[in-house]
């Protein structure tokens, strides 16, 4: 997935901007989940899973396997809820792991648009056969084109989907609920100011 391929620099950015945001992710619960999570990317873009197992069974594997830690995470941090941006990452990240794990672990492969691809800036020659872990969306269902990998980004010569629109976006909106305080928090503080605001009898 691109978005474990962004992200350290997206965050980085972020903690550049706004240091104090790099202690406030020590809030997050179930940090080695991102750490197990980006580990089987490796392995995934590596091909380091044992020989013997099967490609498409690898992928589909992998697939689960986001899936299952996506919602994991999720849920370990749902106090996160409280706060508008929390409500909108943990449903945002999920659904974007989703979004592009479900094609995978049905088909054993990502499908992608040739056409995506070319103006991504990929030849003709480089597309003549399929990477590994991709498939052409014109073999397969029309059904699978909301999933597939559609949008170009010539910049970084991908082809992205929706899942990663979702998921990008997400992961940035919990960055920003770590760091924002919660609903209550607030609330309790705004009444601990008007109270001592307030001249004693």
């Amino acid at each position: 997935m691109l978005t474990l391929m962004v992200l350290p620099a997206l965050i980085g950015l972020i903690i550049v901007a706004r240091p104090n945001v790099a202690l406030s992710l020590t809030r997050l619960r179930g940090k080695w989940l991102i750490v197990l999570a980006a580990a089987l990317q490796f392995m995934h873009v590596e091909g380091l899973w044992p020989d013997q197992v099967d490609e498409r069974v690898e992928r589909r594997a992998y697939a689960g396997l986001a899936l299952v830690i996506a919602i994991a995470f999720c849920w370990l941090n749902r106090s996160l809820w409280s706060r508008r941006s929390g409500r909108w990452a943990l449903s945002l990240i999920p659904l974007g792991t989703a979004s592009n794990s479900i094609p995978i672990a049905a088909l054993g492969a990502m499908p992608y648009s040739l056409q995506g691809a070319r103006i991504a800036g990929y030849s003709s020659a480089e597309l003549a056969t399929d990477a590994p872990g991709y498939i052409r969306l014109d073999d397969v269902s029309p059904l699978w084109i909301p999933l597939a990998d559609l949008i170009p980004i010539p910049v970084l010569m991908k082809v992205i989907s929706l899942g990663d629109l979702l998921l990008l976006p997400g992961l940035v909106l919990l960055v920003i609920a770590c760091y924002q305080p919660s609903a209550s928090a607030s609330s309790a503080t705004g009444s601990t100011s008007e109270s001592s605001a307030q001249p004693s009898a």
